[in-house]
């Protein structure tokens, strides 16, 4: 059986110099997914092209992310790769679909909701205005809001041909690691993620591993062999890592819970 629910805070290097507050795109280039990917003559509309940059409008020629027709629960996610303050969201609407943006609410968890489903969210804005324009909206969040992964959800389906449809998402925030504040990691045991992104380390202890981990910016996770005395440091999370129910290990992170 797995158990849950255990939470290690870290809390090292007291002495540390804070970041600026400037706001910057904090979704660029981060992994996406979506409830389901449409399709159109012959062309994918995949989570990713909706944080690469492009401003554009156009289906075909910028590319957006499109939720299959008849998806009644659609929602888009990204996982910035670090715990960020989200302060702003700004959304690209499609000129060809653009009676289909409205009716929705930007969410921000620290725990992956695909993940972890008992995981808890903030609330960044409810829009219940009326539809979007084909140009880039900004929306300002209720309150400047701590967490990982970032939910556009659409609680609002008319019918059928009225899909989530995005073309660009930025995401504008200050990262929160490195500034002395306690990274959490919620601990499931016998359990273990498997990812590319890892770094095996022998001859070390829990403690050791979490200090490792604090103090690596770019450490997301880890795992922990205790009767092997081995560590696992994961970086850049991804969605494509697979949770492996193992005995002899135990996972610390936000990815599953």
């Amino acid at each position: 059986m797995v158990s849950k629910n255990y939470l290690v805070l870290i809390a090292v290097d007291l002495f540390v110099i804070c970041q600026s507050n400037v706001t910057v795109n904090i979704a660029h280039n981060k992994a996406t997914m979506m409830s389901s990917i449409c399709f159109w003559f012959g062309e994918v509309f995949k989570s990713s092209v909706t944080i690469d940059g492009n401003l554009g409008s156009n289906w075909m020629q910028d590319g957006c992310g499109c939720i299959v027709v008849g998806d009644t629960k659609a929602w888009w996610m990204v996982d910035l790769q670090g715990t960020f303050v989200v302060h702003s969201v700004n959304i690209t609407n499609s000129n060809q679909s653009q009676k289909n943006l409205h009716s929705f609410v930007i969410e921000i968890f620290s725990q992956n909701p695909e993940g972890c489903s008992g995981a808890g969210s903030v609330v960044c804005v409810n829009y219940t205005g009326v539809v979007l324009t084909t140009d880039t909206t900004s929306f300002t969040c209720d309150q400047p809001t701590r967490g990982r992964f970032v939910r556009i959800r659409k609680w609002n389906v008319k019918d059928v041909s009225d899909p989530l449809t995005l073309c660009e998402v930025q995401i504008y925030g200050t990262e929160e690691n490195g500034c002395g504040i306690p990274q959490h990691f919620w601990r499931t045991s016998g359990a273990r993620l498997l990812s590319q992104h890892s770094e095996l380390i022998n001859h070390t202890s829990l403690m050791e591993c979490s200090v490792k981990c604090d103090r690596q910016t770019s450490c997301l996770a880890f795992n922990v062999n205790v009767n092997s005395h081995q560590c696992e440091l994961i970086s850049n999370g991804g969605f494509e890592n697979i949770k492996d129910i193992n005995p002899d290990w135990n996972y610390y992170g936000s990815d599953f819970c």
